[in-house]
């Protein structure tokens, strides 16, 4: 289990698809976290636990808990590329009593400090929509940098939006976060 000043992270369970499954079918969560509301509800219990406990061998998922071991929020990283030392970041902060708390944030540079420094990544990316200010500013709080912008490419609640691409380097995190 990895240990942040607020959070902790540990490997999904089985008891935690539940609480997962009320996440993926609440609209305001899912906009927040994707803006793919209604899409993402569209599973059932059984394909969330496949997901999150079989998932696809290239992709990894946490479970974010506070300091009383509640489940708050998911986190992981997919895309490993092992040559570039780089992977794709995602995170939500489900329990929405949460938003706004610093637990993401906390979250965030304890996953990436583990990545940084225990897997020797070089880069991490991770992409929000334009409209997702808060989620921006939190990435921007852990030393992610705004790299780009896809014109239009989300479509969320019928209209399209632009996908805000952010990177953060190893030495830049290192320099704010220290080991």
């Amino acid at each position: 289990m990895l240990k942040g000043q607020k959070t902790r992270i540990r490997p999904i369970e089985e008891d935690d698809i539940d609480t997962l499954y009320l996440w993926y079918n609440d609209q305001e969560v899912n906009l927040w976290s994707s803006g793919a509301w209604p899409l993402n509800t569209l599973q059932s219990k059984d394909q969330l636990a496949v997901k999150f406990l079989d998932g696809s061998p290239d992709t990894y998922r946490y479970a974010i808990l506070d300091e009383n071991d509640l489940l708050i929020g998911t986190l992981g990283f997919k895309e490993v590329n092992i040559p570039g030392r780089s992977a794709t970041l995602y995170i939500v902060i489900g329990n929405k009593e949460y938003w706004g708390k610093g637990y993401g944030t906390d979250a965030l540079i304890t996953l990436i400090r583990f990545l940084f420094t225990q897997w020797n990544f070089h880069r991490i990316s991770l992409d929000t929509w334009d409209e997702n200010i808060r989620a921006t500013k939190a990435y921007e709080k852990v030393g992610f940098k705004i790299e780009g912008r896809q014109r239009e490419a989300r479509f969320v609640l019928g209209n399209y939006h632009d996908a805000i691409l952010m990177g953060l380097l190893r030495d830049e995190f290192l320099s704010l976060h220290g080991k």
